[in-house]
Formats: structure tokens, C-alpha cells, sequence
């Protein structure tokens, strides 16, 4: 994984290297901050998604592909922020959706969510199993 990340950095790709149009399933992908998404990419550390600032959030949200080592903007037409706050920081999200387009020098995908599914944070103390 680090080597895909390192190789992408050589290559000055960020993000989803992306095509419009093109199908994207991801599944128990962590919601996390963009700027987050990006420090793990150029590192290669997965830490920075899961322990991100709730700060950073304020600068966007993304979805991020821990298989590729990729991320994604949401259409907030096809899904509320509210829906990917419930998976901020220890939750994931199942989705199915397209590629609208890749902006920007960073080359960041926006994907229309056609079916999603949230597996919220858990709450402090839910775990009651043996230990």
C-alpha cells in the first residue's frame, strides 16, 4: 500500500485518479476530513484517517478508499453531510455511485451516491463483550 501511495505521489496524483462515468462500490470506507485523506495518502499512515481533528471537517469531507489509497468528494445532492458526520471518526459508509467529474490540479472525483448505507460511530461503552 505504501508503495501505490509513494508511486502516486511521483505521479502528483492526491486523489481518485478517476474517469467521469465511471461506477465506484466502496465498502466500510471511513468518512474522513480532505485534508486528512491527503496526509495519509503522502505518508502511507491509515492513523491519520481514523484520528482526524474534528476541525479539519470544516475544510470538506471524503470518503476514502483504504484498498486504493483514494478518495472521494460526495454529491451533496445525493447525500446530506449530516448522514456522513454519523460515520466521522470510527464509522464507515457501504456506497454505489458514478464519477460527475474530477476537479481541480488536485484531480479530486465528485461522485452521485446512488445507494448508500451508514454504519454510524459506535457510542463510548458499547462494547459489552468478554474481555
Amino acid at each position: 500500500m505504501r508503495l501505490i501511495a509513494l508511486a502516486c505521489l511521483s505521479l502528483g496524483l492526491t486523489a481518485a485518479a478517476a474517469e467521469p462515468g465511471e461506477e465506484v462500490e466502496l465498502s466500510s470506507a471511513p468518512v474522513t476530513a480532505l485534508a486528512c485523506a491527503q496526509r495519509a495518502i503522502e505518508t502511507g499512515k491509515l492513523e491519520h484517517v481514523t484520528a482526524c481533528p474534528y476541525e479539519e471537517t470544516l475544510k470538506g469531507l471524503v470518503v476514502f478508499d483504504v484498498a486504493e489509497m483514494a478518495f472521494y468528494r460526495l454529491e451533496k445532492k445525493s447525500i446530506r453531510t449530516s448522514e456522513l458526520e454519523r460515520a466521522f471518526g470510527g464509522g464507515s459508509i457501504d456506497l454505489t455511485g458514478k464519477v460527475k467529474r474530477v476537479d481541480g490540479k488536485d484531480k479530486i472525483a465528485t461522485v452521485v451516491v446512488t445507494e448508500f448505507r451508514v454504519t454510524p460511530k459506535p457510542k463510548p461503552g458499547a462494547f459489552k463483550g468478554c474481555l
